[in-house]
């Protein structure tokens, strides 16, 4: 099987497949996401409103209509008073800002790690 892959793959060719590997693995171990070091912070009127665990699940209100909601370390607006409804189509998140332009209201999660290792630099 060796020789086969010596007539296919060339040494550096292994080499370079070996790296790459390498630094996937390390990219997957860097990048792995600690659910219960987020925040969700939701702001409505660019005011702030509530900053609460990402891997609690809740339901909260934030303007008569305007709906969010919390389930397995996932956030979503669940109902919406704007005409179109492109924040309802959104959908579940875990990383990405969920924005409501027309009611103003804003989702948005951070991570605990990130904001303390910026406080100690």
């Amino acid at each position: 099987m060796i020789n086969d892959l010596k007539k296919i793959f060339t040494t550096a060719d292994i080499i370079l497949i070996l790296l790459l590997l390498s630094f996937a693995v390390f990219m997957v171990v860097l990048i792995k996401d600690d659910i219960s070091a987020k925040q969700v912070e939701i702001r409505y009127h660019n005011k702030f409103v509530v900053s609460v665990p990402l891997n609690k699940d809740r339901i909260i209100t934030i303007d008569e209509g305007i709906v969010a909601e919390i389930k397995d370390s996932k956030v979503r607006i669940k109902e919406s008073t704007c005409k179109n409804h492109y924040c309802l189509k959104q959908g579940w998140n875990s990383r990405f800002p969920i924005i409501c332009v027309p009611n103003e209201v804003s989702i948005v999660i951070k991570s605990k790690q990130k904001e303390e290792m910026l406080i100690t630099r």
